[in-house]
């Protein structure tokens, strides 16, 4: 199948450069153009075209894992980046995300495995559709459940590749870091010193991170899974707590463009650098805190 999209991918491509045409891609960030008007940045590719309800119900009318024999193109908005969109580059191929009708849709389906226009991978960040983006991306559907698992089979769009972007919404602009204190390190360091490590390795050192979120992944009973960086690197704090190594009071406590310090051990998850055990704040300029 993957054969099959490359080809007929690479035909569109080496016709397209037959009449001299390159399609015009707009660097997200770039606001001197339009993003609510990016044009096609890859022709029409072969694949039925279907509503995200319809791609869901057809996913749920298959056996548990089995694929559509036919490929499917959905288009939708960006309502869950499942893949961190903040990663440095090259330590990806292809993204997940959660597409729906709308930034508020009640239905969305999952599309996995990912892979860039052209079909090719991910190599820079800005290249990655962040939430509210509209794309259109072409794979097969299938209804999904990991084996031995007892949550419910979810629809999901796997092993495809993004053929539109109807609009891109650029990443914010990083607000800047003050350098680190005595007792301190940046959040560059703490990505050097965690990738020094082997893969599930630890520190057995605590150190005391500087940075700034850029980006919250997740946040559920007062712990919250996001990413800060000093302007250089990207580094994940995960599952972590608030100030007094107390749960968050609510998930307006952690949010983009806090200048927080984070105390936790750190290790190397799979090539993602990161904390490990229960890293909470020491500081923070959070307002919520200081109501």
């Amino acid at each position: 199948m993957k054969k099959y999209i490359f080809i007929s991918t690479m035909l569109v491509a080496l016709a397209m450069i037959s009449c001299n045409e390159t399609p015009y891609i707009n660097n997200p960030g770039d606001n001197s153009q339009n993003v609510d008007t990016i044009p096609i940045l890859v022709p029409d590719t072969n694949g039925i075209e279907i509503s995200i309800d319809s791609a869901i119900a057809l996913c749920k009318s298959l056996a548990v894992n089995a694929e559509t024999g036919e490929l499917y193109k959905l288009t939708g908005v960006i309502t869950k980046n499942t893949t961190n969109p903040m990663n440095v580059p090259s330590q990806y191929d292809n993204i997940n995300f959660d597409l729906s009708d709308s930034i508020a849709g009640k239905s969305s389906i999952a599309c996995y495995y990912t892979n860039n226009l052209y079909n090719r991978p991910f190599r820079k960040n800005a290249d990655v559709p962040r939430v509210g983006s509209k794309v259109t991306v072409i794979g097969v559907l299938t209804l999904y459940q990991k084996a031995g698992s007892s949550n419910a089979p979810t629809p999901e769009l796997k092993n495809g590749f993004i053929v539109r972007i109807d609009s891109m919404v650029a990443p914010p602009p990083f607000p800047g870091c003050p350098e680190p204190a005595e007792g301190q390190i940046s959040t560059s360091e703490a990505v050097t010193r965690a990738l020094a490590l082997a893969d599930g390795g630890s520190t057995s050192e605590e150190y005391n991170v500087l940075g700034v979120v850029t980006e919250i992944l997740s946040y559920s009973s007062g712990k919250a899974t996001y990413l800060i960086s000093d302007g250089k690197k990207i580094f994940e704090v995960y599952n972590g707590i608030g100030l007094n190594n107390e749960s968050f009071p609510s998930q307006d406590h952690i949010a983009p463009n806090d200048t927080v310090v984070v105390h936790s051990k750190l290790t190397n998850y799979k090539g993602t650098p990161e904390t490990t055990g229960t890293a909470y704040l020491i500081s923070t300029t959070n307002p919520n805190y200081n109501e």
